[in-house]
């Protein structure tokens, strides 16, 4: 057997095999030269932004370390903020003045009389303190499991209007104290939970239970994340397809926002604040993918030429 050896600038090919044989029976050895092919572009130090994005935004999509640290950092986040000392009183009642301002006439046709025939039907309330209570901590994390078992870019859109959403209304929160209606004197707002709690475990702090409710930031009102969580999982359970997941999507914000309002919890503004956050998050998620979006393609249309 006989090889041939054929080079092409500094690699050396050896071939071997029948048409190495031929080669050799009517001709000595000759060095063959082999053209390369083309060398990939080097990058250049404007690409490496976008490709340092790009990797970014893989390793976002991709890492359940990341995912499950940012959950953690954000739990952290909410609970030293709940551990500063309380606002001021005088700046939460100043700021939910401000808000009945704001509203008009809204309160005392919309709000208040919801309050108060809620707190008139002990059946009605009673179901509403357990709506505003449970839910908000359970839908939240089951849509956000659901989600995550179906995948892909539903999931993680999800996910991080999640955080985007809750990180914007814990700066609020530290920034702007709000008192909720419940707590503003002279308006005739009845306290629904404290009026019913012997009907379950919360006390005079909302749905926290009794004994900690000193724990808990009362002036918090705005935003309403027990309403930005439920159109949180209205647009994630639009998104599963069934009917009765989306039948479930148009009623539980409309509930929430009802529950909310009539036990004495929120003023509407608050409500539209806390959608306010979800529709920013998500605005948010959606820049950021059609950014990485456009690298990639220009990565692609770069590395073609």
């Amino acid at each position: 057997m006989t090889t041939d050896y054929r080079t092409g600038h500094d690699e050396l090919v050896a071939v071997t095999g029948p048409a190495a044989t031929a080669t050799s029976a009517d001709a000595p050895s000759t060095v063959v030269p082999r053209q390369r092919a083309a060398a990939e572009p080097r990058s250049t130090w404007s690409s490496r932004p976008k490709r340092a994005l790009a990797a970014a935004a893989h390793l976002l999509a991709r890492s359940w370390i990341v995912e499950i640290s940012v959950i953690v950092g954000l739990a952290i986040a909410y609970n030293v903020i709940r551990a500063l000392p309380r606002p001021h009183e005088m700046a939460a009642f100043s700021h939910a003045e401000d808000i009945l301002s704001f509203e008009g006439p809204i309160f005392d046709s919309v709000e208040l009389p919801l309050n108060q025939w809620m707190a008139g039907v002990p059946v009605v309330a009673v179901a509403a303190c357990y709506f505003y209570a449970l839910l908000h901590y359970a839908a939240t994390p089951f849509v956000l499991f659901r989600s995550r078992r179906q995948g892909g870019w539903q999931y993680w859109r999800g996910y991080w209007s999640l955080v985007i959403a809750s990180g914007i209304a814990l700066v609020v929160y530290a920034l702007y104290p709000v008192a909720p209606p419940r707590l503003v004197p002279d308006l005739d707002i009845v306290d629904v939970m404290r009026t019913f709690s012997q009907y379950g475990w919360w006390g005079a702090a909302a749905s926290a239970p009794r004994g900690i409710g000193d724990a808990t930031n009362q002036f918090a009102a705005l935003p309403s994340m027990h309403f930005g969580w439920a159109l949180w999982c209205a647009i994630q359970m639009w998104g599963f397809g069934k009917r009765i997941w989306r039948v479930l999507a148009l009623l539980y914000p409309t509930l929430l926002t009802i529950v909310v309002i009539g036990t004495g919890n929120h003023f509407l503004t608050d409500v539209a604040a806390g959608g306010l956050c979800v529709l920013v998050a998500l605005g948010i998620v959606y820049g950021i993918r059609a950014i990485v979006e456009r690298v990639r393609h220009s990565d692609a249309v770069e590395a073609a030429a």
